[in-house]
């Protein structure tokens, strides 16, 4: 056995959805911890990480089995490569999510999408009863709806992929993607297929955490740029989206805009302009927006917007494209116009100029999960510590694009009594995947290093007897009644590792609506450790 490392169109919804500014104020209602058991655990709102996995067979060609040595090794190891492409780009199209517009609707269809870039620690092993033949475990992991398993036909934790017979040379041509763009099993003969069966389990969940708040606000200035990306439809969804994201700035996040109308929005007209109180520190704020008529100005054109994209991935705390986008890195990316085309790649986000600072990234268009993350983690000012990416793993709806957007930044600039309120993750997302844009299944990447403990905890006040969330200094700081116990200031938190010892991370609910908002740090057992 040998060890070999391997590196490893959108659819149309008519729905509109209006939301009250700030969030929704607890401080005078009773609240309650709920027991274990009692909450949902759920790290994804809508959806979670699976692990696929399964045993495959490469064979050497005639010729190439006259390699020995290094040489023979890798050629091995390149057929593995084209091997997991092939077998990825088959079990996306089994997986993925379908319109009624594609060719192959009916097949599959479980809104699930592959992580292209996951083919890892490959064992490989030539057959004793056949040379030439390499056997190799295959690995990848994709995101998809929670209750993928018992949508997909399962026997003892396996599914069947069917995939066409492919030689080598359909391999190293990658002809394959032409010849079966809209691949359907049950449009070919048994003889024509064959049958890989892929184990697949739920990974781990990432604890929730919280955006890291403390980090984006620290120079005291949040700036935020939204790139809508071009349209080929006649309709022109880019447009009506910008405008309508011109519009919610205004409204939804009561910002400032450079100008009176969208149609005298220009890229350098500056910035939706306001402010926000930080735990009783001010930040600025500033929104820039721009879409794909701009290059209608005199000097900007296709490739100045293209360059815009690029400034505000050198300089921006949050970066926001809205626009189609796909299974395909080398075609995908941002893209600002079609015919002739205007974008970068996906394959080309590792490319850019971005700083060292604390960032956060969303890409609201169709399947970004499969590759936009990992290009950009592959940029080398970047990793986890200092970047937060936020995709997509089925059909991004353009008739929600302006919702999203002003939701996701609601989401972040949430208030409370006139103060910001840290939202985590989880209560972020599940702004996201709300109404029509449920389907979509919105998650976050790289918060494995973000704070489990919200930024505004107070620490002194901890386990002080309290009646309403305004004695407990800190927005989003409450006054619970632990399990066993009287009420007392907590302070949010996502998992135990934010809470002192003798303090657990536990989820309250609303005594009214029975309904969880959050969690908080309580005492265990209801009583105040020293006290």
């Amino acid at each position: 056995m040998r060890a070999w490392f391997l590196l490893p169109l959108l659819a149309l919804l008519l729905s509109s959805c209006g939301a009250e500014e700030g969030a929704e104020s607890f401080d005078d209602q009773p609240l309650v911890a709920v027991p274990d058991g009692k909450a949902d655990d759920y790290r994804s709102t809508t959806g979670k990480e699976y692990s696929l996995m399964a045993v495959d067979v490469v064979r050497l060609s005639v010729a190439d089995a006259a390699l020995t040595g290094a040489e023979r090794d890798a050629r091995v190891e390149e057929l593995i490569g084209m091997r997991n492409k092939a077998i990825a780009f088959f079990v996306y199209a089994y997986l993925a999510g379908k319109s009624s517009h594609d060719s192959n609707a009916e097949y599959g269809d479980f809104k699930t999408t592959i992580r292209q870039r996951t083919f890892d620690n490959l064992v490989v092993g030539e057959r004793e009863d056949e040379p030439g033949a390499y056997e190799y475990l295959f690995a990848a992991e994709a995101a998809g709806p929670n209750d993928l398993l018992s949508q997909l036909p399962m026997e003892n934790g396996s599914f069947v992929l069917k995939l066409p017979r492919l030689s080598n040379s359909e391999l190293e041509s990658g002809s394959y993607s032409r010849t079966y763009s809209s691949f359907d099993a049950a449009k070919y003969s048994e003889d024509q297929l064959e049958n890989l069966v892929i184990d697949i389990s739920p990974m781990p969940a990432e604890p929730d955490a919280f955006p890291e708040y403390a980090r984006l606000f620290e120079d005291g200035l949040l700036d935020v740029a939204i790139h809508v990306g071009g349209d080929y439809n006649a309709e022109r969804w880019d447009i009506v989206t910008a405008k309508e994201i011109f519009g919610r700035l205004s409204k939804d996040l009561r910002l400032t805009a450079p100008v009176k109308t969208f149609e005298e929005l220009e890229s350098d007209s500056g910035p939706f302009t306001g402010t926000i109180n930080a735990n009783g520190t001010k930040v600025a704020i500033e929104v820039y927006l721009y879409h794909p008529d701009m290059q209608k100005e005199s000097g900007v054109g296709y490739n100045g917007l293209i360059d815009l994209y690029r400034q505000s991935t050198a300089t921006r705390d949050i970066v926001i494209y809205d626009g189609h986008a796909g299974y395909d890195a080398s075609y995908s990316g941002i893209v600002v116009h079609y015919n002739p085309r205007h974008a970068i790649s996906a394959n080309d986000l590792a490319e850019l100029e971005m700083p060292n600072k604390y960032q956060l990234f969303f890409f609201n268009g169709c399947k970004t999960y499969t590759t936009y993350a990992d290009a950009l983690y592959a940029n080398p000012a970047k990793n986890t510590a200092n970047l937060d990416i936020i995709t997509t793993v089925n059909f991004a709806w353009m008739s929600e694009m302006s919702r999203i957007s002003s939701e996701f930044l609601r989401g972040l600039l949430a208030l409370e009594a006139g103060k910001h309120l840290p939202n985590s993750y989880d209560q972020v997302l599940a702004r996201l995947n709300s109404g029509a844009s449920t389907n979509v299944i919105y998650g976050v990447h790289g918060l494995s290093d973000n704070p489990h403990r919200s930024p505004y905890a107070e620490l002194d006040n901890l386990c002080t007897p309290c009646r309403s969330n305004s004695q407990c200094s800190g927005a989003g700081n409450m006054c619970i009644t632990p399990v066993g116990g009287a009420p007392v200031c907590g302070f949010a938190c996502t998992a135990d590792d934010a809470c002192p010892e003798g303090y657990a991370c536990v989820s309250v609910s609303n005594t009214l609506s029975n309904v969880i908002i959050g969690a908080q740090c309580l005492p265990r057992g209801g009583v105040c450790p020293g006290r």
